[in-house]
């Protein structure tokens, strides 16, 4: 019975996002997150141990020439500190889409000294403001899974159009599932159907994705797009 409540729950939720609510709910979610997680901002800041994280981060910094990095969907930007060892000039940008989060990300840098490090309050699916080619990368970590099929072209091509060179998805991929598959909770996308959609002549590659456990052991991919100039 509890089973059943659960998978019709599931099914109510994705008809909202699909259909009606689009992100709504998952923004909301996120939004609020600090309020019923009181220490969620610092949990995150202080997890740069995680195997993931630097598996990530070896693959951003292997890269050359990197002068610009912005994360899409930063939390407390433990992402981006494991990226400032590597590359200690470069420019970093993190949004997200929680002001908290946003906050203790800000204020650690900031401790730190580190004036090459901005923090912008943003949904995925809302770079208007940023430039055309503004970084050289632009990446995101297990926050394209909460957005739905009514936004995720527009997050994507927010990316691409603020990317000179690449992009980098550590997400749920699945070919075949260009307008979403819902498992979990959570989205599953064909992201090099997608990326090519915008970008017919980018090359792409993918490799696990570092996660571990869940549905992130079948749909788990680093999904690496590098830019035609």
């Amino acid at each position: 019975m509890i089973t059943k409540i659960k998978i019709l729950i599931r099914n109510i939720q994705e008809f909202l996002e699909r259909n009606i609510l689009g992100g709504f709910i998952q923004e909301l979610t996120w939004k609020c997150k600090h309020f019923y997680d009181k220490k969620w901002t610092e949990t995150s800041l202080k997890s740069i141990n995680l195997e993931h994280r630097k598996n990530l981060t070896q693959v951003i910094t292997s890269l050359h020439n990197i002068d610009s990095v912005m994360e899409v969907g930063c939390a407390s930007a433990p992402n981006l500190q494991l990226i400032r060892e590597k590359l200690p000039n470069a420019k970093l940008v993190g949004i997200d889409i929680n002001k908290q989060a946003i906050k203790t990300a800000r204020n650690h840098f900031l401790l730190q000294n580190d004036n090459n490090a901005e923090f912008f309050t943003k949904s995925a699916d809302r770079l208007d403001d940023f430039p055309e080619k503004s970084f050289d990368i632009v990446f995101s970590q297990a926050v394209l899974v909460f957005v739905p099929p009514i936004n995720i072209r527009k997050a994507i091509h927010g990316m691409l159009r603020v990317s000179k060179r690449y992009i980098i998805l550590n997400e749920y991929h699945l070919d075949g599932e260009p307008n979403g598959l819902f498992n979990g909770g959570r989205w599953i996308y064909d992201y090099i159907s997608i990326i090519k959609e915008y970008s017919p002549d980018a090359e792409i590659s993918m490799q696990p994705s570092g996660f571990k456990g869940g549905i992130w052991d079948d749909y788990g991919n680093l999904v690496i797009a590098k830019l035609k100039k």
